[in-house]
This record gives structure tokens, C-alpha cells and sequence, in this order.
């Protein structure tokens, strides 16, 4: 069962804003194998968001670019939109707004948001959160450490809630509300919770994936 009539217009944005602190270099141009021809972490995370994008007939992804736009940017294809969120250093909260702001400037159904550095998460799993989110028809949530957050789509209705976080903190808070009040669609995704913040991160994620 589907409860909505006509397929929802979701706009999908990917968050890359952030400073890379803890990295010490840019986390995101960092190539995920010794290959010569292996992507970046921001190209391949685009690429399976972009896949999954395409088989859902939802339009491309946009990318929310801000501390490192300038190495990122030309690792990029030039037909990718891209948001420059300037005050990137006053935390995730910004570019979860600008993300918001954008989605409802375009007059969508819905807004898929995710993180450029989950490295775990595969097109399959967007699939899968899309499809929830059209049986059930309410804000839907990747779930893991407990916890609501992202990757997740948010209904329209969200976007005034989202504009008006502040700091570093996500989306959590919206989805947690959501959740206490039963409104809220959760997809069990363990693999939501390995992101890259370190360089030990990332040397532990290509261990594993060995």
C-alpha cells in the first residue's frame, strides 16, 4: 500500500559542509582504497545517493558544500548543484537549514537528508527508506545507537522546524519529537552509524571493508 496517490516529489540534499577538524585534512577528497582510480568519499557517497536518486525517478541530488569548497569542488561533475553554506563554521545546524530552506523553496513533498561521511550506507538503503516513506506517508528515519537520524526524509510540514535549529545539532531533536509522539517511520540501519571523523576511523573502515 501506497498513501500517496501520485509518487512525492522529494528533493534530495547531501551535507559536506563541515571543517574536517578532527581529520586533520579534508576527510571528504580522501580516497577510500590505494587504487589510482578510486573516488573520493565524496564521490562515491554522492554517486550511490545519485543511484538511487535515478532508479527512484527523483530528480538529482544537491550538495551543501562550505569548509573546503574549494579542494571539493573540483572533484565534482560541473552539472551537480551545489549550495555554499557560508556560515558552515557556526555548525551542522546551518546546513541542515540552508538544506531545508532550499527543499522548501522548490515546493516539494518531502526532503531527503544525509551525510556526506556515512561511508556505509548504500543505495539499497535509500531504497528502502523511500519505500517506507511512501507506505506509511510520514517523516522516516534511519535507526541506530538507539537513536533516530539520518539518512531521513522529512515531510514539508518540517522544514520551518528545521530552519530554526541552531549549532551542532541535527536533526535529531526533530526526529526524536517525532518518534515520542508516534509520528515517526523508523528504517533499523546499524551501518547508518559508522561515519569518518579521524584518520583512525578511516583506517578502521578500510580494514573492515578487507
Amino acid at each position: 500500500m501506497n498513501l500517496f496517490s501520485t509518487p512525492p516529489n522529494v528533493v534530495s540534499v547531501m551535507l559536506a559542509a563541515g571543517g574536517s577538524t578532527r581529520f586533520n585534512g579534508t576527510k571528504l577528497a580522501t580516497t577510500l582504497s590505494a587504487d589510482n582510480n578510486a573516488q573520493s568519499l565524496i564521490q562515491q557517497s554522492y554517486a550511490i545517493l545519485s543511484k538511487a536518486t535515478t532508479e527512484l525517478d527523483l530528480s538529482p541530488p544537491v550538495l551543501v558544500l562550505g569548509g573546503h569548497k574549494d579542494l571539493l569542488s573540483p572533484l565534482l561533475a560541473n552539472d551537480i548543484e551545489i549550495l555554499t553554506n557560508q556560515n558552515w563554521q557556526s555548525g551542522l545546524a546551518s546546513s541542515v537549514a540552508m538544506a531545508a530552506s532550499y527543499a522548501q523553496s522548490q515546493q516539494v513533498d518531502a526532503l531527503l537528508l544525509t551525510l556526506a561521511d556515512q561511508v556505509a550506507i548504500s543505495h539499497s538503503d535509500y531504497l528502502s527508506l523511500y519505500g517506507l516513506f511512501c507506505q506509511f506517508g510520514k517523516t522516516t528515519a534511519a535507526y541506530y545507537q538507539q537513536s533516530p537520524g539520518v539518512p531521513a526524509i522529512f515531510l514539508a510540514s518540517d522544514f520551518e522546524a528545521l530552519q530554526q535549529l541552531e549549532g551542532d545539532s541535527g536533526a535529531k531533536k526533530i526526529l526524536t519529537r517525532h518518534l515520542e509522539q508516534q509520528q515517526l517511520t523508523v528504517l533499523p540501519l546499524a551501518q547508518a552509524a559508522i561515519d569518518i571523523d579521524t584518520q583512525t576511523d578511516l583506517k578502521q573502515w578500510l580494514v573492515n571493508k578487507e
